[in-house]
C-alpha cells in the first residue's frame, strides 16, 4: 500500500501555509467549485421566508378561517419535495459520475436545477408546477451534494484537504445568509417579484456553475480509474502549475494513484460493484461509516433550524424574524470559520464528540423550556406572560447553530469523503448522500405536524425528539468514526484493508508497522525515503522533518490481519 506518513497532525506549520505556491492552484479550483454549495445553502433560507410573504401566501395559499393561509400539507410538501428531489440525485449521481466524471457531474446538476428554477417562476399561482420544479431543482442539488464533496477530497494535498472539504459547509452557511438576506429585502414587495426575485436568484448559481467547469480540470483520480492516464496527467499538471516542483509532484501523485490502484485490483477486483457495498467486510465497514455520519449530522435536526427558522421564531412570539434568521445564519458561517482554527488542534473525532455533548444539552434545555409553556391551549396565554420566553429559546438555538456548525456541518462532509475510498467510493458517496436527503426530508416533512398549535402542538418540545437523535450520533461516532486528521486518501483505505479497529488509528504508527514487516520478510519489497529537515535534491521538492514514504502491498486478507497483530502488540 502506499501511504505518506507526515510528521505532526495537519501536515501545517501555520495558516501562512496556505500561500505556498504548491497549494494555491488546489485552493483556487476547490475555491471554484465551492460556489456549488450555495445553491443548497440559498434554497432553504430563500424558501422559507416565502412562506411569510405575504404575495407568496394569497397566491399559493388557501383561505383559512376567513384569511389567506398556507396549509400544514401545502407546507411539509413544498419545503420537504425537494429533499425527494436530492435524494433521487443523490442515487442518479453514482451512474453519473462513475461515467462521466466530477464535471460530468455538476453539469448535470445544474440543467437540472435549471429546469426546476423557470418551472417554479412560469405560472403564478400553479402549486403543482411549484411542487414539480422544487423536485427536479432538488434532483440537481442532489448530484451538486456528491459531486462536489468527491472532488473537494480529491483535488487537494492532504495537508489542505480537511479544509478545502470544510469550505463546503462554509459555502452552505453563506448561502443561507443571502437566502436570508433576499427574503428580507423581498417579502414587502407588493408584486410577484417579492417571491420570483428570491427564485430567479438560483438561475446565478447555474450561470457560475456552467462557467466554473471551462476553468476547474477533471479529477485525476477518476481519471486514472478510468485508465485515461495521459488526461490525469495533465490534470495533475494543471493542478500543480504554481509550484515549483510541478514535475516531481505530478510523477509522486501519479505513482501513488496506480500503485493504489494496482494493490486493489490484485486484493480483490478492479470493478466497481454495487454488491461490494455490503458483501466486502471491508467495503462494507467504509459504507456503514460514509452513510452513518452523513445521516447522524440530519437526525440531531438542524433540518429544523435551516428550514423553518423563520416560522419557528414567529411561533414562540419574536418580532423581526427575519432578521433573528439572517442572525441565526452569520453565527452558521462564524462557526464554520472558527472550525478551521479548531480542528487541527483538536482532531476530527473528538470535536465531533465534543461539540455533539453541547448540542444535545442545548436540545434539552429548549425541550424543557417548552414543556414549562405547556401545548395547546396553555402555550399563547404563557407567551403573553412570559416575553423573555422566545429569547431564550432563540439564545438556545443559536448556541446549537454555532456548535453544529463548528464541527458537524463540515466534518460530517469531511469524514464522508475520506471514508469512501478505493473503487466504490463514488458508490458509497451516492448512497450516503440519498440516505442523508431522506433524513433530512423526515426532518422538513413532519415538522410542521409536530410543532404547529393546531398539529400535534409540541413546540419548542421537539427539542426532546431531536435530543435523542443527537444522543445516537454521539454514540455512532464513538464506535465508528475513526480519527483520520492528517492520512492520506490511500492511507486511509490501507488502515481500513487492514482492519484496524476505530478507536486504535489515531496513534496507529504506519511506519513502525511497515518497518517491522520488511524487517520480518512478509512483505515483499518496502521503499523507505527518509528527508532530513530541508534537504533537496535534483528534481525534487523538500520534505518536512521526519517525512517518510513508504511503499509495500498488502495482497491478501491474511497480510492485513497480521498488520492489526503489530498494532495491537506492546
Amino acid at each position: 500500500m502506499v501511504a505518506a506518513v507526515a510528521g505532526g497532525e495537519s501536515g501545517l506549520d501555520s495558516w501562512g501555509d496556505f500561500l505556498k505556491k504548491e497549494y494555491r492552484r488546489p485552493i483556487f479550483f476547490c475555491a471554484l467549485i465551492a460556489i456549488a454549495p450555495i445553491a443548497y445553502g440559498y434554497d432553504g433560507t430563500y424558501f422559507t421566508s416565502l412562506l411569510e410573504t405575504p404575495v407568496f401566501v394569497r397566491q399559493f395559499g388557501d383561505i383559512i378561517e376567513g384569511e389567506p393561509a398556507i396549509s400544514s400539507g401545502d407546507q411539509s410538501l413544498w419545503v420537504s419535495i425537494i429533499q425527494v428531489g436530492e435524494v433521487v440525485g443523490s442515487l442518479a449521481a453514482g451512474p453519473i459520475g462513475d461515467y462521466s466524471g466530477r464535471k460530468g457531474g455538476l453539469l448535470s446538476a445544474i440543467i437540472l436545477l435549471a429546469i426546476g428554477v423557470v418551472l417554479q417562476m412560469i405560472i403564478v399561482g400553479s402549486g403543482a408546477l411549484l411542487t414539480v420544479g422544487r423536485l427536479i431543482a432538488g434532483a440537481g442539488i442532489g448530484i451538486i451534494s456528491n459531486a462536489a464533496p468527491l472532488y473537494l477530497s480529491e483535488i487537494p494535498p492532504v495537508e489542505i484537504r480537511g479544509a478545502c472539504v470544510s469550505s463546503w459547509q462554509l459555502m452552505l452557511a453563506i448561502g443561507q445568509v443571502i437566502g436570508a438576506c433576499v427574503g428580507l429585502g423581498a417579502h414587502t414587495l407588493e408584486s410577484t417579484a417579492s417571491w420570483r426575485i428570491p427564485v430567479g436568484i438560483n438561475l446565478v448559481w447555474v450561470v457560475l456553475l456552467f462557467g466554473v467547469l471551462f476553468i476547474v480540470p477533471e479529477s485525476p483520480r477518476w481519471l486514472l480509474y478510468r485508465g485515461h492516464e495521459a488526461k490525469a496527467e495533465r490534470a495533475l499538471k494543471k493542478i500543480h502549475a504554481g509550484s515549483d516542483y510541478q514535475d516531481s509532484l505530478v510523477q509522486e501523485q501519479l505513482a501513488i494513484l496506480n500503485k493504489s490502484r494496482e494493490e486493489e485490483a490484485e486484493s480483490s477486483s478492479s470493478v466497481s460493484r454495487w454488491s461490494d457495498l455490503w458483501k466486502n467486510p471491508v467495503e462494507r465497514r467504509k459504507f456503514i461509516a460514509t452513510v452513518g455520519i452523513l445521516v447522524s449530522q440530519q437526525i440531531s435536526g438542524v433540518q429544523f433550524i435551516f428550514s423553518y427558522t423563520t416560522t419557528f421564531f414567529t411561533l414562540v412570539g419574536l418580532k423581526d424574524t427575519f432578521v433573528i434568521t439572517i442572525i441565526v445564519d452569520c453565527i452558521e458561517v462564524l462557526g464554520v470559520i472558527a472550525s478551521f482554527f479548531v480542528v487541527n488542534r483538536f482532531g476530527r473525532r473528538p470535536l465531533l464528540l465534543y461539540t455533539g455533548i453541547f448540542m444535545l444539552i442545548t436540545l434539552l434545555v429548549v425541550g424543557c423550556l417548552g414543556a414549562v409553556a405547556g401545548q395547546g391551549t396553555r402555550f399563547e396565554p404563557y407567551l403573553a406572560d412570559h416575553p423573555a420566553f422566545g429569547k431564550a429559546v432563540a439564545a438556545m438555538i443559536c448556541l446549537y447553530v454555532f456548535a453544529f456548525n463548528v464541527a458537524w456541518g463540515p466534518l460530517a462532509w469531511v469524514v464522508a469523503a475520506e471514508m469512501s475510498t478505493g473503487r466504490n467510493r463514488q458508490k458509497h458517496l451516492s448512497i450516503g448522500t440519498a440516505l442523508f436527503w431522506v433524513s433530512a426530508w423526515a426532518v422538513t416533512f413532519t415538522l410542521p405536524y409536530l410543532f404547529r398549535p393546531d398539529q400535534a402542538g409540541l413546540g419548542p418540545m421537539i427539542g426532546f425528539v431531536y435530543s435523542l437523535g443527537a444522543l445516537a450520533s454521539l454514540l455512532f461516532v464513538y464506535f465508528f468514526i475513526p480519527e483520520t486528521i492528517g492520512r492520506t486518501l490511500e492511507e486511509i483505505n490501507f488502515m481500513m484493508e487492514a482492519r484496524i479497529p476505530t478507536r486504535q488509528w489515531k496513534d496507529f504508527d504506519l511506519a513502525t508497522v511497515v518497518a517491522k514487516d520488511e524487517k520480518k520478510g512478509t512483505r515483499g519489497t518496502t521503499e523507505h525515503v527518509e528527508t532530513a529537515p530541508g534537504a533537496t535534491s535534483a528534481g525534487t521538492r523538500p520534505e518536512k522533518p521526519r517525512t517518510r514514504r513508504f511503499e509495500t502491498s498488502f495482497l491478501n486478507s491474511k497480510k492485513a490481519n497480521e498488520a492489526e497483530a503489530i498494532a495491537e502488540s506492546p
